[in-house]
């Protein structure tokens, strides 16, 4: 029995019970939407692979991307500088929710971009944790107090005009254009702006004043405020659902709804009405935590001492100095991030104080 041949770019789309051959292929993916390829390899992907394609008489990818490069912290990764960045750590630390989103928004699809570990934290943590995450857990603790987790009334009978449901209108179809002209950071963009809405409608209004000393007509008011921002916050997971699959799971979770009715979403569930009189929310939990630096407090010591000791060859003195202003500079960085961390913490208590000394 003659080998079997190296796998390749087609015969790598075929089970493994499937003997390559040309006419096989077709029945398991091919030919390619999207061939994707470093810029660096265009000649070889948009001239010789699609020859090859043609003399097997095969079709040939209906188009073919370039991405850009990434450089880390400004510099070009490399194995000499010890600045690569490894893909599978930075998901097993972080979650491949927040890196997909961070290169998906941050860095435009096929142009270069710069990966900055703290940059990054930052940016997922206020698009996710802040807006969208805060946003949805503090209007689902309101309804939990205020309605037994079960929506009042449907959200397609709040008003056309209503600005969430305007903006939900205006942006969803312009993210639907980005993702299909492959503009993911516009498509994120235009998603996003609606939970940052959202959030900003919530705080405006404070529905929970009055829900507990409003009139009738005011709790109602308050009550529709509530459904707005839900409903509003379903969109915005359908929409990111692309970027962020075990987000959006996770928010429709939150949301009372079952994986199976998860799993069968289509686009046309970013219309606005989702959401109905009697349905009932799961109890409320957060649904993204923020993301922290990994502290490697062994890892640092052994590096600054490693740093003394080699150091120590050229000076005593000069080494000594050089440990200090190290240190100096770790510990300034840190008290910084943790100041930063507080100030976060201590908005967020005051925003839950103030909705617990009206609900209390």
């Amino acid at each position: 029995t003659p080998p079997s041949p190296p796998p390749g770019y087609l015969s790598g789309l075929l089970p493994a019970d499937v003997t390559p051959a040309a006419d096989a292929v077709p029945a398991h993916g091919w030919p390619a939407s999207v061939h994707v390829i470093g810029k660096d390899i265009l000649r070889f992907h948009a001239i010789y692979w699609p020859g090859m394609l043609l003399s097997a008489g095969l079709p040939v990818p209906q188009r073919v991307y370039g991405h850009g490069f990434l450089t880390k912290d400004g510099l070009k990764m490399g194995k000499s500088l010890g600045n690569t960045l490894d893909p599978q750590a930075l998901v097993a630390t972080y979650g491949a929710d927040a890196v997909r989103l961070y290169f998906m928004k941050e860095i435009i699809f096929g142009q270069d971009g710069d990966f900055s570990e703290a940059r990054f934290r930052d940016l997922v943590n206020a698009a996710l944790a802040n807006n969208l995450g805060n946003g949805l857990n503090r209007t689902l603790n309101l309804l939990a107090k205020f309605n037994d987790l079960t929506i009042p009334l449907d959200s397609a009978s709040l008003p056309a005009d209503l600005p969430l449901r305007q903006l939900a209108a205006e942006r969803l179809p312009l993210a639907a254009a980005a993702y299909g002209s492959l503009c993911f950071h516009e498509a994120a963009e235009a998603v996003l702006s609606l939970a940052s809405l959202s959030n900003l409608y919530l705080q405006e209004t404070e529905p929970w004043a009055k829900l507990k000393k409003g009139t009738d007509e005011e709790k109602a008011a308050a009550a529709a405020v509530l459904v707005a921002v839900l409903e509003a916050v379903r969109v915005v997971a359908v929409g990111l659902a692309p970027l962020t699959p075990s987000l959006s799971r996770r928010i429709y979770a939150q949301l009372g709804f079952t994986d199976a009715q998860f799993e069968a979403l289509t686009w046309a569930d970013v219309a606005w009405g989702g959401l109905r009189a009697g349905h009932r929310l799961a109890e409320p939990s957060p649904v993204f935590v923020r993301l922290e630096a990994p502290v490697d407090a062994e890892a640092e010591a052994a590096a600054l001492a490693a740093a003394a000791q080699a150091s120590g060859k050229k000076g005593k003195g000069k080494a000594a100095g050089n440990s200090e202003a190290a240190e100096a500079k770790k510990q300034k960085k840190e008290k910084q991030r943790q100041e930063q961390k507080q100030q976060q913490e201590q908005k967020q208590e005051q925003e839950q104080k103030q909705e617990q000394s009206v609900t209390a």
